[in-house]
C-alpha cells in the first residue's frame, strides 16, 4: 500500500485518475457479492430496473476509485485546491452568514462524489472544520487517511466513540461541525424512512440544534460529468431556518426534523445516484440480507 501511495503521488494528476477508474472497475469485479446487493438496494430503493441500477451502480465504483487516488494525490494539489474545486462565493457567504450567528455551525454532509476534496476546499477559504468520523478498522488504512486529513486538509478529527465534549467544544467556541448524515444508526438509531425503505438515522444533528441553536446547513457536492478532475460545491441555504412538513420549526418536533434531513440527503443521491457510495449499508440494521 505505501508503495502504491507513492507511485500515485508521482503520476500526472489525469492519469492518476484514469487508474482510479481502472482500480474502480477491477473493485467491482472482486466484490461481486457486494456488488449484487448494491443492485437490489438501487432498484428497491430508487424504483429503476436492473439494467439502469447496474450502470449506476457501476459509475458508484468508478467514482470510489477515482476518489481514493485522489485522496492519495491530496498533498500534491492542496495548495491549488480551487483550481480542482469550484466553491463560488455565495456559498461560501452562506457558511459565513450562519457563523456570524456565534453558535457554531454543523454542516450536513453524505458521501458523495470526493467528499474529502469539498472538506479541503472549504478549509482553503480560512475556515476549520471538524469532523466526526468512526476509525478504519485497518491500521494502515487508518494512519494514512488519518494522517492526510490532519496534516493535508488540516481538518480536525473527532471520535464518534468518544467526541461528545470535543463536539460541545467546538459548537460553543463558534466553530463548523461535519456530520455525515447517509449512515446506518442502528440500534441507536431513530426510525426513519430513507429512499423510501425503513432506515435507523442519527439523531445528533436535530439534538445538537436544540441544545446550541447551530444552523444547520446542507452541503450539496459533486464531480463534474465532463471534467471529472473537477469538483463544485453549492451551500444554498441554512436547513435548520425552515419548517417541517406541519409547518413546525426546526427542532420543535424530533421526528420530522429527522425526516427533513434525510429528504434533504435523499435528494442529493436521486441528483447523482452514481456519485452516491452504494457500497454503504444504509437499510443493514432494519432488513439486514433482505437487500
Amino acid at each position: 500500500m505505501k508503495f502504491l501511495v507513492k507511485l500515485l503521488r508521482l503520476m500526472p494528476h489525469r492519469l492518476a485518475l484514469a487508474f482510479g477508474r481502472f482500480i474502480g472497475r477491477i473493485l467491482r469485479l472482486v466484490l461481486w457479492k457486494k456488488t449484487d446487493r448494491c443492485e437490489s438496494r438501487c432498484v428497491l430503493s430508487l424504483g429503476v430496473g436492473i439494467t439502469i441500477a447496474r450502470s449506476i451502480v457501476r459509475n458508484s465504483f468508478i467514482n470510489l476509485g477515482m476518489s481514493a487516488v485522489e485522496f492519495i494525490r491530496l498533498p500534491e494539489i492542496i495548495s491549488r485546491i480551487d483550481e480542482f474545486v469550484e466553491f463560488p462565493e455565495d456559498s461560501i457567504n452562506v457558511l459565513r452568514s450562519a457563523l456570524s450567528r456565534g453558535n457554531g455551525a454543523i454542516l450536513m454532509c453524505q458521501h458523495m462524489a470526493n467528499w474529502e476534496y469539498a472538506a479541503a476546499r472549504v478549509i482553503h477559504e480560512g475556515i476549520p472544520l471538524h469532523a466526526v468520523y468512526t476509525p478504519q478498522r485497518d491500521e494502515t488504512a487508518e494512519s494514512i487517511i488519518m494522517g492526510t486529513r490532519q496534516n493535508v486538509s488540516r481538518m480536525a478529527m473527532i471520535d464518534s466513540n468518544t467526541g461528545l465534549r470535543e463536539i460541545f467544544k467546538v459548537l460553543r467556541s463558534g466553530e463548523t461541525l461535519v456530520i455525515m448524515q447517509d449512515l446506518d444508526a442502528r440500534k441507536d438509531g431513530r426510525p426513519s424512512e430513507f429512499l423510501g425503505l425503513p432506515a435507523r438515522t442519527h439523531e445528533g444533528i436535530v439534538k445538537l440544534y436544540r441544545r446550541f441553536k447551530c444552523p444547520v446547513i446542507s452541503a450539496e457536492y459533486w464531480r463534474d460529468e465532463k471534467d471529472p478532475s473537477l469538483h463544485h460545491i453549492r451551500l444554498k441555504g441554512i436547513l435548520s431556518d425552515e419548517s417541517d412538513i406541519n409547518g413546525r420549526p426546526f427542532g420543535e418536533d424530533l421526528d420530522a426534523s429527522i425526516r427533513m434531513c434525510n429528504s434533504t440527503v435523499e435528494q442529493r443521491v436521486r441528483d447523482r445516484p452514481g456519485q452516491w457510495l452504494w457500497l454503504l449499508d444504509r437499510w443493514e440494521y432494519t432488513l439486514g440480507k433482505k437487500i
